[in-house]
């Protein structure tokens, strides 16, 4: 079977829409090699896993590398390069047993070594993920008694610490130093550019702007079991669902992003040779409000946005999903707080609140950013700022690149006052969504936008992270969401279905609740036979 290979460049110039993009299939066959495109609506800015936080990002590193551990449907910390492991009674030492067949794309065999050095060039470099470990965690404390163990011992007892686990990413260690300088021992330059893991996926090319493109491993050490795989994989950035749709159309669109309108989900679906696929989700689309700059440094405005914001016409019409109840998604079912109600939708209660607040009486202006490729947050800015004229405040809507709005997220001054973002659990833990939203040390990221800051709240995310006791986790767990809840530092407006667009051929999608890893390809298999 073959099928057309059509330029992106030409389906976008068909609507009038000037990309720059190379010549790309998203489902091609040539001698029986699957080549699928898949839409990204924001770059890979980098594909260094000691620097990604966000989901695209993660995108590329589940693919390229491998985790110490990785993480199933059911949200379970499983074995992937560390085939077991055993814990301290005291809780403080952790002994890895690693596969003696996990291989490097150049051949060479990954050794406790190389993960131990990689988790000391996590900690060094002192971004991305690693505000998960810093403090807990001594690059000292990270050895490799021989070339099958692997042991860290930790500062203090930590309960969310196997959960970090499927973050320490394998690195080929030499490879990296034969390509670091004097001024970059770690090798951040190359590894920002190049593949330098186990991963079932290899880079073949990567331009920051527009693309990347990864190709089958074949010597893959977990083989390729599942059906016939994808053999490469083509990112493609856009984020003109015109686009989108006409790729679709011509038959070359191999999978979306989630991030689409509904009106282009639901075209797309009815499409010859297309389905939609669609999954609960462990996180939430909210609006982030930051508590330290005008107005939203009042909790009364924060309160008066929540309740003027239409949440059924977000989850009914723009952006399809559930109630959300508060910060943490049901998901988390031991530790969700069920006594929290979702937001109401009540000018009446908004504008009392309004009245309450230190800038009662004045004229409001509120900032609300949202990602600029992402029509849908365009659509709820519009929708936003309706309800908000109707209470006196007047919403300024700017609409920023992503990589501008983590780069404004750094200070409590350049942060937007209020900001659309979609939020999930970086690792499979409910610690995921407090520590790294709301807990001071953690503040400076796009994850953390409200800069809260507040003793309580940290003291209550510490106090969690120290107990080994399940009962007593949950516990602070359900107490942080109501004390958070009544800050109001942000107005969690749906709990999102994942949707994705995908060719009918493309099997064997199963969501995980954590970051990217439900977009592992090797998890994935080609039959235009399968319903």
């Amino acid at each position: 079977m073959k099928m057309p290979v059509v330029s992106s460049r030409l389906a976008a110039l068909a609507l009038g829409t000037a990309l720059t993009l190379p010549l790309i299939s998203s489902a091609s066959f040539a001698e029986d090699k699957v080549s699928v495109a898949v839409n990204t609506m924001q770059i890979f800015s980098s594909l260094d896993p000691a620097k990604v936080t966000d989901y695209t990002g993660y995108m590329a590193i589940v693919n390229m590398y491998d985790g110490l551990t990785t993480v199933n449907a059911k949200g379970e910390i499983v074995p992937h390069l560390a085939k077991s492991w055993e814990i301290s009674e005291d809780g403080l030492t952790y002994t890895f047993h690693l596969r003696d067949d996990a291989k490097f794309q150049d051949g060479t065999a990954v050794k406790a070594a190389d993960l131990a050095w990689s988790i000391q060039r996590l900690l060094g470099i002192n971004k991305g993920p690693s505000n998960l470990i810093v403090g807990v965690l001594k690059p000292e404390n990270v050895t490799a008694p021989d070339d099958a163990t692997l042991v860290m011992k930790i500062e203090r007892q930590f309960s969310p610490f196997m959960a970090a686990t499927p973050l320490m990413m394998a690195m080929n260690k030499t490879l990296i130093e034969a390509n670091a300088k004097p001024e970059d021992k770690w090798g951040e330059a190359y590894v920002g550019e190049h593949s330098a893991g186990s991963g079932p996926y290899k880079l073949v090319s990567y331009n920051r702007s527009a693309d990347m493109v990864i190709a089958r491993n074949a010597d893959y050490f977990l083989g390729w079991t599942k059906g016939k795989p994808i053999d490469e994989v083509r990112f493609v950035q856009t984020s003109d669902d015109a686009t989108v749709k006409a790729l679709a159309e011509k038959g070359e669109l191999g999978l979306s992003s989630h991030g689409l309108g509904n009106d282009t989900y639901e075209s797309i679906g009815r499409m010859k040779g297309y389905k939609l696929i669609q999954t609960r989700t462990a996180g939430g689309f909210v609006i982030k409000l930051n508590t330290k700059v005008y107005p939203t440094d009042d909790v009364h405005v924060r309160r008066a946005i929540a309740y003027a914001t239409d949440y059924k016409t977000i989850q009914e019409v723009i952006y399809p999903g559930f109630d959300m109840t508060g910060p943490l998604s049901d998901a988390f079912k031991d530790a969700h707080n069920g006594d929290i109600q979702p937001g109401v939708y009540d000018l009446e209660k908004a504008k009392e609140e309004l009245a309450k607040s230190k800038y009662a009486g004045q004229k409001i202006t509120l900032v609300n950013s949202y990602v600029a490729s992402l029509a849908f947050e365009a659509e709820v800015a519009l929708l936003l700022q309706s309800s908000l004229e109707q209470i006196g405040i007047t919403l300024d809507i700017k609409p920023e690149p992503w990589n501008r709005i983590v780069e404004l997220s750094s200070k409590p001054e350049t942060t937007p006052a209020s900001t659309q973002v979609n939020i999930s659990p970086t690792y499979p833990s409910p610690d995921a969504m407090f520590y790294n939203q709301y807990h001071s040390k953690a503040s400076g990221t796009w994850m953390s936008m409200e800069w809260l800051q507040n003793a309580e709240i940290d003291g209550l995310i510490d106090k969690v992270r120290a107990t080994t006791d399940v009962n007593e986790q949950n516990a602070t767990y359900k107490e942080l969401q109501t004390k958070i809840v009544d800050l109001q530092p942000d107005v969690w407006a749906v709990a999102p279905n994942r949707r994705y667009a995908a060719n009918k051929c493309l099997q064997g999608y199963e969501f995980i609740p954590m970051q990217s890893w439900d977009l592992n390809f090797s998890n994935f298999h080609w039959d235009c036979k399968a319903e």
